[in-house]
């Protein structure tokens, strides 16, 4: 009962201190607001994302201006639109359109029916209702739409659902990796485990690994051998010094096979986890992340199944960004396993695992969750630029990105003729600093040295 009441103590505690930050309770009231428009994207959009009209021509329509007051009457209305006519400038042979009010006025409407475009929600329900919209034919572009003629706003939307859905599954991938390998790289260091064991320490399971392990060396050794030949024989080979550099090679080779393979048979081959998991980070934090992410999303073809790119993106995104958890985590954890509690545990018998997942890891929350708010926005800034640079998610899908490489490619024209396709980068931007924001606030929350 001390216990509960304890936990609930602190719990309001840390939310009264959030409360005090008001820039990240705006933050989440943003994000709130955001992720519900993308949960319900069919609902909240007022057309297909991928929907457009042949005739009348649409592309690069500017925003439709919405109408509060009767031009007949100047007295207040109904919000309604007009419909527009379509022209070509002369001077910069754009599309030029303008208000048409010889076509009747089109009255807002709000929950309406389009049994033509039909969405499901969560993949499961399907419906037609739509929060906004006109009676055909007239058309309302809150922001405008695209070159295709394209309604803006429900492609941003919808855009929405894989900018933001990507960044936080591809934290919690990150936050997976961190927080397993961190834990392992901290508790078990100094603990050496055999990679291999020589065949005569084969004894029930043993034999088993220690056959696995043998198959696993014997493997790299050949790999190092067929690394030596192939620069042996991609080498011109013409002259005295390129003869010496290939039987330099070739001897390398040799010896590096045979000197592994002395090591697997001679003795047990040891590694610190720590060790192994530490520079490994280190490999990955020398490579600058843009450029890691561009070569490894390289290795798979542009063409495939734009599903499969979605979760491509999510593992590479993850795969980038477990380094820097991993390495406090591993520090957390290297200080709380000498704590008494700890100690007592593992008196009692506890094993290893059950250490590690009810007394260890759960001294890591408030900075898991504290840096798990930071983290999400360089994924979501991740995954733009992936899309930005085609290497993200691709048509019929859409996501902010890859509404800014469309942008792009209409050039310096996009600032200057049609502003309103710039409308996802303000997206990108508002989401990445409301995440800042709730992220600044909650270390501010769950700070020890806050809490008098």
């Amino acid at each position: 009962m001390e216990r509960l009441s304890s936990s609930t103590a602190r719990t309001q505690l840390v939310l009264r201190q959030f409360r005090k930050h008001r820039l990240a309770v705006w933050g989440g009231r943003i994000l709130l607001v955001l992720y519900l428009m993308a949960a319900f994207a069919g609902f909240f959009s007022p057309y297909d994302p991928n929907y457009y009209e042949l005739y009348p021509p649409k592309g690069n329509h500017p925003p439709t201006r919405i109408h509060f007051v009767d031009p007949e009457t100047g007295r207040l209305s109904r919000p309604f639109v007009y419909a527009t006519k379509r022209s070509i400038d002369p001077v910069t042979l754009q599309p030029r359109y303008e208000e048409d009010p010889s076509q009747g006025k089109f009255y807002l409407r709000f929950f309406v029916r389009t049994p033509d475009q039909p969405y499901t929600v969560f993949k499961v329900f399907r419906s037609d209702l739509r929060l906004i919209g006109v009676d055909p034919p007239g058309r309302i572009f809150l922001m405008g739409t695209d070159n295709f003629g394209r309604d803006l706003f429900s492609r941003i939307v919808y855009g929405g659902q894989v900018s933001l859905t990507i960044g936080i599954l591809s934290a919690l991938v990150s936050f997976a990796l961190g927080l397993l390998l961190g834990g392992i790289a901290g508790y078990f260091s100094g603990r050496p485990f055999a990679l291999s064991l020589p065949p005569r320490a084969w004894r029930g399971w043993s034999g088993v690994l220690g056959l696995v392990g043998l198959l696993l060396w014997l493997a790299v050794a050949a790999g190092v051998l067929f690394l030596a030949w192939s620069f042996v024989r991609l080498s011109p080979g013409k002259g005295v010094f390129s003869l010496a550099v290939d039987g330099v090679v070739l001897l390398l080779g040799f010896g590096g096979a045979l000197l592994i393979l002395w090591k697997v048979f001679r003795e047990p081959l040891k590694l610190d986890p720590d060790d192994l998991i530490m520079r490994t980070v280190e490999i990955i934090a020398a490579i600058p992340s843009l450029f890691l992410l561009i070569s490894l999303r390289a290795v798979f073809p542009t063409n495939i199944d734009p599903l499969i790119t979605f979760y491509l993106v999510v593992g590479l995104l993850g795969f980038i960004g477990w380094g820097g958890l991993a390495r406090v985590v591993r520090g957390i954890v290297l200080s709380v396993r000498e704590m008494d509690y700890v100690q007592a545990a593992r008196a009692l018998g506890a094993s290893d695992g059950r250490i590690i997942a009810r007394h260890i890891l759960p001294a890591t929350a408030s900075y898991v969750i504290v840096s798990l708010s930071l983290t999400i926005p360089g994924f979501i800034l991740g995954e733009s630029g992936l899309s930005f640079l085609g290497l993200g998610v691709t048509e019929p899908y859409t996501s902010w990105g890859l509404l800014l490489q469309s942008a792009q490619q209409g050039g310096f024209a996009s600032f200057t003729d049609r502003p309103w396709v710039l409308w996802p980068g303000f997206f990108i931007f508002l989401s990445v600093l409301s995440w800042n924001f709730l992220g600044d606030g909650l270390r501010d929350a769950l700070d020890p040295r806050r809490k008098a």
